[in-house]
């Protein structure tokens, strides 16, 4: 196979989990893109992105923004592609995130430049003006993106032997995989398949996108790049919210939201803007937008490696809390034990022992449950009174037809 046409991505195992199908009366499947070459979903849309660039644009230098999984898997496609890779970030003030090592280590030259991410995507744009044969990385909506994350979707149709899953669950960022996620579920003809999008309330920019696009439809506020974590903060990037258009590969700039929020411990779902793509498909496909503590999202990291020995990215982990906890026959009434359900463990290599650690020290446990949807508090209870009580998620239940 040529450089030109091949995949970087690899085909993951769908894990029956024995006990998260106890706690949720039917049965749970595991996506497992942990175990992609990256550690995380980004591949299968960056490594497309990358291969159409050489392909189409004999592309000879790829630059990716920030200690993320979207740099790893741009550093980790230029190896594969046999072309060089930079990554700008900004200064590191002596803490170095865990994935910086991992980034190194597929080759990409990293260059420190300014105190900020605003300062580091500045200096890729300036790097690449002057580079002959650059492409930034840093759009969730470019097409190639979009129809890499498809294949997770085609994956699972696969898998299940073509049995429609009840519902998909997932963690959302920049809106990229959930954008591919609907592509790919339309794909296999499950239109009315709907997908449970999960962030952290701190971290809420797609349900504020949807918020915005139900008052203005179209409308769009930024349009910062949906690839990288929101530029205004320091050297760990700061929660603000942006919703709008990213479809670009450019730099041409962006624009400041004038919005910031407390800064999180779910970092891999921070985006500088929300996929307009994946807006415009909730239009036409059924998505219940779901939010919930930072509390919750870290018992269910830990969770997930006391069950199962994997360790992912606690805003990986965000999706993993919402069938944990006992939310999801609330939001999907008609489950039964015959039903599947599809969680995609989105991974992530922001990861180690020592940090779920720390950060499972922050929070009380057991973690009490508040899921939000939109502006509206639809569950709120102690982990301990989750069998009894009562739910109100039939707000949104009612318009979630497996």
């Amino acid at each position: 196979m040529s450089q030109a046409k091949r995949a970087l991505h690899t085909s993951t195992p769908l894990l029956y989990s024995t006990s998260m199908s106890r706690q949720a009366g039917c049965n749970v499947w595991l996506k497992l893109e942990n175990m992609q070459p990256t550690q995380s979903f980004k591949i299968r849309g960056i490594g497309n992105l990358c291969v159409q660039a050489l392909a189409e644009h004999g592309t000879s230098h790829f630059i990716a923004i920030g200690d993320t999984n979207t740099a790893l898997a741009v550093a980790y496609s230029a190896r594969q592609l046999g072309v060089a890779a930079t990554v700008f970030v900004p200064a590191s003030g002596g803490t170095v995130p865990p994935i910086r090592a991992k980034i190194e280590l597929e080759g990409a030259a990293i260059v420190e430049d300014g105190w900020t991410l605003r300062d580091a995507y500045a200096a890729a744009c300036a790097f690449a003006e002057k580079t002959a044969g650059a492409f930034v990385v840093d759009s969730a909506d470019a097409a190639a993106v979009v129809a890499g994350n498809a294949t997770v979707a085609a994956e699972i149709n696969v898998q299940l032997q073509q049995q429609k899953p009840a519902a998909v669950v997932t963690a959302v960022g920049s809106g990229g995989l959930l954008a591919g996620l609907i592509s790919g579920l339309q794909q296999c003809g499950w239109q009315r398949v709907p997908v449970i999008a999960v962030e952290t309330h701190n971290t809420n920019s797609f349900q504020q996108a949807l918020l915005a696009d139900d008052e203005r439809p179209g409308a769009a506020t930024s349009d910062a790049p949906s690839l990288l974590p929101p530029l205004e903060g320091g050297t760990e990037p700061d929660c603000d919210i942006r919703t709008g258009p990213s479809g670009r590969s450019g730099c041409d700039g962006t624009r400041d939201s004038g919005t910031r929020s407390e800064p999180t411990v779910a970092t891999c779902l921070l985006a500088g803007a929300t996929s307009e793509r994946a807006v415009e498909l909730t239009r036409e496909h059924p998505v219940v937008p779901l939010s919930v503590t930072e509390a919750m999202a870290v018992d269910a990291c830990r969770r997930l490696l006391d069950d199962h020995q994997l360790l992912v990215e606690i805003g990986s982990a965000a999706a993993l809390s919402v069938v944990g906890k006992g939310l999801l026959r609330q939001i999907v009434p008609s489950l039964g034990p015959r039903c599947h359900v599809v969680v995609v463990v989105t991974g992530g290599a922001n990861i180690s022992f020592d940090r779920l650690d720390a950060c499972r020290q922050r929070f009380p446990f057991p973690a009490p449950i508040i899921a939000k949807s939109g502006q509206e508090i639809f569950m709120r209870m102690l982990d301990s009174a989750l069998p009894a009580a009562a739910s109100d998620l039939g707000a949104i239940s009612s318009q979630v037809k497996p």
